[in-house]
């Protein structure tokens, strides 16, 4: 991940282009769904700051792809996802926090599916 240059400016992008940034955007939103669920199972404080370092990461990715493929839906769906992991970082045993943060990743990935 990280290997895809932001597509500054209006510049339509190829369908190749379009391709692997939907690729890298699936794969950031899976890898910061696993990353919530094993913080979640992991008791080890020093353990949870490393999987809150990978969906810090994550949701990098996630902007940058979004921003990428100019697409309002996508980068509607990072804000809603942005709000939700602020709400998780405040109170990171709220089930419904937690509920919430994975039905908006769900929703990110149909957006690419």
């Amino acid at each position: 991940m990280g290997n895809i240059q932001s597509n500054s400016g209006n510049t339509p992008i190829t369908p190749r282009e379009r391709k692997m940034y939907e690729q890298e955007y699936r794969q950031g939103a899976e890898l910061f769904q696993n990353a919530l669920q094993q913080y979640v199972k992991s008791d080890n404080v020093f353990q949870q700051k490393e999987f809150q370092g990978v969906m810090d990461k994550a949701l990098s990715v996630l902007n940058e792809t979004a921003q990428g493929l100019h697409r309002k839906a996508l980068i509607d769906q990072n804000t809603k996802i942005e709000k939700d992991y602020a709400a998780f970082n405040n109170t990171p045993t709220d089930q419904r926090v937690i509920r919430q943060l994975e039905d908006d990743l769900n929703q990110a990935k149909k957006h690419i599916s």
